[in-house]
């Protein structure tokens, strides 16, 4: 079993790698930072400092986190 799991897991990722990942944005962190994840193979990516989609590590996501808090408490000062 744990054997087939792995020939699914690397006909996956071998797609991605020929045709391109399949990215969905699952959440909006600003207007300018988005976290994405491939509908095929997984790989969740962000947008960095420079704009440039790179993998998202649990530090990026952190970072995400703390980044949207601001936002969300600065707007809402703004509004009130």
């Amino acid at each position: 079993m744990n054997i087939l799991l792995q020939g699914i897991t690397f006909v996956k990722e071998a797609k991605c790698k020929v045709f391109g990942h399949k990215l969905v944005t699952t959440k909006n962190v600003t207007e300018y930072i988005k976290e994405y994840q491939c509908k095929c193979c997984g790989l969740e990516l962000t947008n960095n400092y420079k704009g440039v989609k790179s993998i998202l590590t649990p530090e990026l996501k952190d970072v995400n986190v703390t980044v949207m808090d601001f936002c969300h408490r600065r707007h809402q000062r703004q509004t009130a």
